[in-house]
């Protein structure tokens, strides 16, 4: 990128400047696909996967209430308000639960029985 900027400036040799230039583009690219909304930090997986690393955790909280519940109350078929109250108590936010199971039944990881209920497949 620092060669182009010279390049640009139809000149044949890069300087700091055009070093500078280069750096400046990077990071705003990077900034615009791989900021993390929750931490503000850079993610590589966001850039990698689509999803941060802060929403991949909770969607991996929201998979193990769900197996937690499954054991506890010895049913296969969970109602959504339980996963969602136990997941608020661990600081997950009811629309980031909905989000997650939204993702989970997307891939397949989950599914909804019945209403207001889900499954591990």
């Amino acid at each position: 990128m620092t060669e182009a900027s010279a390049r640009i400036r139809l000149s044949k040799n890069a300087n700091a400047t055009d070093a500078r230039r280069a750096i400046r583009i990077l990071r705003y690219c990077l900034t615009e696909v791989g900021i993390d909304p929750e931490t503000g930090e850079i993610d590589i997986d966001r850039i990698s996967t689509g999803i941060s690393t802060s929403q991949r955790n909770k969607i991996m909280a929201v998979k193990d209430i769900i197996s937690e519940l499954e054991k506890s109350l010895g049913k296969k078929s969970i109602p959504i308000e339980d996963v969602t109250a136990e997941a608020l108590n661990r600081k997950i936010s009811e629309s980031e639960v909905e989000e997650a199971i939204l993702r989970l039944k997307r891939d397949g990881e989950i599914f909804e029985p019945k209403r207001n209920f889900i499954s591990r497949i």
